[in-house]
């Protein structure tokens, strides 16, 4: 019973949240056929059913991604997300943070100035010079390794996601058209079809900077 992931880049620029969404693609514009049971469980290694009593599991099939060509020029594959990472059901909307933080330190060297003067050496102030450097914590590099080299923005940033899991293969028309509805130009969509809890407020995606550059450490 091997599931399929279909990662594309952002939130929906038309408004759609994660429930709009699936609702567009279920029952609107009826374009797959999504993955709604909680027993199913869905990570990196595969698809795994839940025991009726949930106190065990077992392995039910692979798991298939496929990653949307906005993120694949970006970096973003399958080894950007960490082992034993649960993709839930049907359509979430995904953020997450990541912080790159500074370091004021003496130039030429990566010692701050309080540490260079507990040395206990002899130091001319007038000749020090201080700039800021990247503080390289254990966890930016386990986040920036996620990323093809050269691509990780280097800089504090949003990094948002929409994913869904199908029960099958998705036809590349349907494929195409659910892509246009998350990462497209606030595609043209019949607002008849949708009620008010089905958008919320847009927040787009940005190719340079992943939308913002307050944040913590992922």
């Amino acid at each position: 019973m091997e599931r399929y992931l279909y990662v594309f880049a952002g939130f929906p620029r038309n408004g759609l949240n994660a429930g709009g969404i699936q609702h567009a693609i279920e029952k609107v514009e009826e374009l797959a056929i999504l993955e709604h049971d909680s027993s199913v469980q869905l990570r990196k290694e595969g698809t795994f059913l839940l025991s009726p009593d949930r106190k065990g599991e077992e392995w039910a099939g692979g798991l298939n991604i496929i990653i949307s060509r906005t993120l694949a020029r970006d970096g973003i594959g399958y080894d950007w997300f960490p082992e034993d990472w649960p993709f839930g059901n049907g359509v979430t909307v995904h953020k997450t943070q990541a912080h790159f933080q500074e370091k004021v330190v003496v130039h030429g060297t990566t010692l701050s100035l309080n540490e260079m003067l507990s040395l206990g050496q002899p130091i001319d102030l007038a000749a020090i010079q201080l700039e800021k450097i990247h503080e390289r914590t254990e966890g930016w590099e386990k986040y920036e390794a996620r990323w093809e080299k050269g691509k990780c923005p280097q800089e504090a940033h949003l990094v948002h996601l929409t994913w869904l899991i199908s029960k099958y293969r998705i036809p590349e028309f349907a494929y195409l058209r659910i892509q246009e509805l998350i990462e497209g130009k606030a595609p043209e969509i019949d607002r008849s079809q949708f009620e008010d809890d089905h958008f919320s407020v847009i927040r787009q995606w940005n190719r340079t900077s992943n939308v913002g550059r307050e944040g913590m450490i992922v």
